[in-house]
């Protein structure tokens, strides 16, 4: 296992002109001419992606963004095409696919309009140029598995699908526009590979003696390449490349190994996720969605207050879980802070997990 290599065992540096690539990749992000996209461009980071690498070492790229970095690669057993009708359909809420690390995600600007997801999606059927989406997407992430904190900003989007050799790729980038709000607290309930979740209004971290800090996510990059190098083998080899800076009165606290412990995090959920073969199939899902998005927030918020009772009992019968959270669980404050949007989210999750078998806290939903 990698956690028990020396630090020296685990750092690798990813090859130059892979390094190279991703910025040239994140540059497009905030070059308004989306065509300039080259394939010839990606190759060094597309053989770097098919490689095979030693099982111990965590690679990052370089320091040019004044951040650390880490890499992850996984393999999802699924075709890139499936893949891309569950996550850029604007109907179904794309936190669905990563409910270990994202709390909500919305898009707030798609240059084009959001037909675009349409027609990336019928674009992908027979591919032969690349098609570019582009804007950009509020994000609020789950908390921290150690020091609780959570985060919520605005970053800039941009999508490239498109052939590749004999497969088909898709790229997803992103560039935090600015740094986050404020960090609040939250908590992991129970095992993180449970999704389970609770967010407060209280600024600062879980952390003795340093629950007055006040913490941002000063910035954050991301590149995701999603590679079906044979249209015929439902296996898609992805890798990730991220870069994040957070801490307190500007000081960054984050390490490439807290980096590489998030994207392993993620993969892991998105790969359970998409695996699973009781998920519904992407227009069912969309369909659901799509009927319960213009929900009234009054009956958003019966069944939230339904749910919060539900967690509240939870954290009541375990002694672990009320010894983490203490008398921070007041669930008629918690539901009157939520916006709509982290009212949907909440019992989105639940839904999500109810459909998976992941011991959901409540048994009906509004979808």
């Amino acid at each position: 296992m990698a956690g028990n290599a020396s630090a020296s065992e685990l750092r690798k540096d990813l090859p130059p002109d892979v390094t190279s690539t991703l910025h040239y990749l994140l540059d497009l992000v905030k070059n308004e001419d989306g065509a300039a996209y080259d394939e010839r461009r990606i190759g060094p980071l597309m053989a770097f992606l098919l490689a095979s690498k030693p099982d111990d070492a965590i690679y990052r790229a370089d320091d040019s963004f004044d951040a650390p970095s880490a890499y992850n690669g996984f393999t999802v057993n699924t075709g890139i095409q499936r893949i891309t009708d569950y996550i850029m359909d604007a109907d179904i809420p794309s936190f669905f696919f990563w409910p270990s690390s994202l709390r909500l995600s919305r898009w707030t600007r798609v240059d084009g309009g959001d037909q675009q997801f349409d027609r990336l999606r019928e674009a992908s059927t027979g591919l032969n140029t690349p098609f570019i989406l582009k804007g950009s997407e509020h994000i609020t992430i789950t908390p921290d598995q150690h020091t609780g904190a959570y985060y919520s900003y605005d970053v800039d989007r941009m999508v490239i699908l498109g052939p590749y050799q004999k497969g088909r790729v898709m790229i997803n980038l992103f560039r935090q526009q600015e740094p986050s709000a404020v960090g609040r607290r939250g908590w992991v309930l129970g095992k993180d590979e449970e999704w389970s979740y609770l967010y407060t209004r209280d600024k600062g971290l879980n952390v003795k003696g340093l629950g007055w800090a006040d913490t941002y996510m000063y910035d954050s990059f991301g590149v995701t390449v999603y590679y079906q190098a044979d249209p015929g083998k439902p296996a898609v080899t992805c890798g990730t490349v991220s870069w994040v800076k957070a801490g307190w009165a500007g000081i960054n606290m984050v390490q490439s190994k807290h980096i590489h412990r998030g994207l392993v995090r993620v993969a892991d959920a998105f790969k359970e996720v998409l695996e699973d073969p009781r998920l519904p199939e992407p227009a069912q899902l969309a369909e659901t969605f799509s009927k319960s998005k213009d929900l009234p927030i009054l009956t958003l918020k019966a069944y939230a207050k339904d749910y919060l009772s539900g967690l509240e009992r939870r954290i009541q019968s375990s002694d672990t879980l009320l010894k983490k959270v203490g008398d921070k669980f007041d669930s008629q404050a918690l539901l009157e802070q939520m916006t709509r949007d982290e009212l949907y989210a909440a019992l989105a999750l639940d839904y999500l997990k109810k459909l998976l078998g992941h011991d959901p806290v409540m048994d009906s939903h509004p979808f």
